[in-house]
């Protein structure tokens, strides 16, 4: 069985430039519980206590979404988003775990499962359902996913999530990682999709295909960068391939209240979204990039580029205007 996880009301939050408000969770939410989804995740684009002058201002704190959302969600679990080392045990997650959040996804760059281990085994403790997230996964190889997974999965984590944070991977890429987690580590397994080369439909069926249990999407695509899987498509493709049998109509309702409500910010693949893809950079610094680039007067490829090569990653935008200095300077 794959279970649906909407991520539009915290990725799709990226978009926004984290300005999502209280009206609209409640309005989706509505809809959403109707739609037989897994789970909706909520919350600023990085997680739980991101809201910063250097990450992005939330236009309303944590709580009042996520009130708003378990207000409204009766058969769909509520999430989160958690970042160790943003989110803390006291700040963020034992008032998150009052406001009744189900699933907490706890997540680390893809080498550094370890700065997991206290949030992960406070919330095993809890008997809430904990998620171990794997960013930017495209920047470990298939042994060293296989180890972090063990890692996230002994302190606790039921489920272990691999997110192709940049959009970088080819659906064969996508089918070997997901294989080797599925074979090697005695966990669920989900996958989260980015569509910079235009492929994240299909990364997302190969995973299903290679048995996760677990897929991400977005209502619209709503997402950082070019934006997520599709949430409506991968519906109808699984109708279309018996892989589901939901009902297309609650994600087509989704999807027509998330094109009104933001008919601005819906993603599209651009040529930074395809920049950001091909050199394996988060695409939330597409804003940063563009800004620093016009300014000093550099090519938006070549700064990509040498933030791949220097393998930033999201937390780090303060990096960006230093790499493309250097690059002025060489």
């Amino acid at each position: 069985m794959t279970n649906l996880y909407d991520v539009t009301l915290r990725d799709g939050n990226h978009a926004l430039r984290h300005q999502l408000t209280s009206k609209f969770v409640t309005a989706y939410c509505e809809k959403a519980d109707e739609a037989g989804l897994y789970a909706v995740e909520v919350g600023h684009g990085n997680g739980l206590g991101a809201s910063s002058f250097l990450i992005g201002k939330s236009a309303e704190p944590d709580f009042n979404l996520l009130e708003a959302a378990r207000d409204n969600l009766k058969k769909t679990k509520l999430a989160v988003h958690t970042i160790p080392g943003i989110a803390t045990i006291s700040k963020d997650i034992i008032p998150a775990l009052d406001c009744g959040v189900d699933i907490f996804r706890v997540a680390t760059h893809c080498t550094e499962a370890n700065v997991a281990e206290k949030h992960i085994e406070f919330l095993a403790m809890k008997r809430v359902v904990v998620h171990g997230v794997l960013m930017m996964s495209h920047m470990n190889s298939i042994n060293g996913l296989i180890d972090q997974a063990t890692l996230m999965k002994k302190y606790g984590a039921s489920a272990i999530i691999l997110m192709d944070s940049a959009g970088y991977f080819t659906p064969r890429e996508v089918k070997i990682r997901v294989d080797a987690i599925k074979n090697s580590v005695d966990t669920e397994v989900g996958f989260h999709a980015h569509n910079n080369l235009g492929v994240a439909i299909a990364n997302a069926f190969e995973a299903i295909l290679a048995g996760a249990s677990i897929i991400d999407g977005a209502s619209m695509g709503l997402g950082a960068g070019a934006g997520n899987a599709q949430l409506e498509n991968i519906v109808s493709n699984g109708l279309k391939s018996s892989l589901f049998n939901s009902n297309l109509k609650h994600f087509l309702e989704l999807s027509e209240l998330t094109e009104k409500a933001y008919p601005e910010n819906l993603p599209r693949i651009t040529a930074s979204s395809i920049q950001s893809g091909m050199a394996g950079v988060f695409s939330g610094f597409a804003p940063h990039v563009k800004a620093i680039s016009e300014e000093l007067g550099i090519e938006s490829t070549d700064l990509w580029d040498e933030i791949g090569k220097r393998k930033l990653v999201a937390g780090q935008e303060s990096m960006i205007r230093e790499v493309a200095q250097d690059l002025m300077n060489l």
